[in-house]
């Protein structure tokens, strides 16, 4: 996915640029009033990582489902002309799978066991933006990039045993969208983003002990994920 990042950054810095550049060029020597916008997001999501084929089909197929999700979050950014700007989203991912008596093999003998899993994940992101306005100004295509930290929460339960599992882990957001000014200050658009981290240890919780678990290479669990989101934004222009 490093291919994805530079064509981003390239974009938002050649945007970023040619604001700039267009601005000097600006005969009134005006500085162009920023824009401040604010806005929620909904929409499904899908974890990246699959489970290993080496694993029992019927929990690889479990484990499978609970990579389908969705995700709802806020959005908001300051826009220092029509090219540029800066802000910063949050957004949580929720899934959430539950099975019955999953037959198990071990050492030729069968055992029925009950699943389920509820997974959150929340994410803050400080993000830079480059934007193309089109169709004057009531069509935007609009790309970001920045740092991101991931706050992973899941409760799974096997049989009658439950645990909480919690940890953190730093990663690298991106996102390209497009949106449409339904009326002055109000806009509507659609956005795929593409979130990547790596879950290094985490915290177990049964109810009676809690332990740190820190996981080798091999064995991080991949968060990165695609999110897909519909979205309504207020814009206030600044003088």
């Amino acid at each position: 996915m490093s291919k994805i990042y530079i064509l981003i950054l390239c974009f938002v810095l050649f945007i970023g640029l040619n604001g700039k550049a267009q601005q000097r060029e600006n005969e009134t020597g005006s500085v162009p009033s920023g824009r401040f916008t604010a806005g929620a997001l909904i929409g499904p999501s899908l974890l990246i990582e699959k489970a290993p084929d080496s694993i029992n089909p019927e929990i690889r197929d479990y484990l499978n489902k609970l990579r389908s999700g969705w995700h709802y979050g806020l959005e908001t950014e300051y826009f220092f002309n029509d090219y540029f700007g800066v802000g910063a989203t949050y957004t949580s991912f929720n899934t959430k799978q539950q099975v019955d008596s999953i037959v198990f093999e071990f050492f030729s003998r069968i055992f029925y066991i009950n699943l389920s899993s509820t997974m959150k994940i929340n994410s803050v992101s400080p993000m830079i933006y480059g934007r193309l306005p089109l169709a004057g100004n009531k069509l935007e295509v609009k790309a970001g990039i920045g740092p991101s930290w991931l706050f992973y929460r899941n409760i799974g339960k096997a049989l009658a045993d439950s645990a909480l599992f919690k940890g953190s882990s730093p990663g690298l957001s991106t996102s390209l969208s497009l949106n449409y000014q339904l009326i002055p200050n109000l806009s509507i658009g659609i956005k795929g983003s593409y979130m990547e981290a790596f879950l290094k240890e985490f915290t177990k919780n049964d109810g009676i002990t809690k332990e740190v678990i820190k996981l080798e290479k091999a064995d991080y669990q991949n968060l990165s994920r695609i999110d897909f989101s519909f979205g309504i934004f207020y814009t206030l222009h600044c003088k």
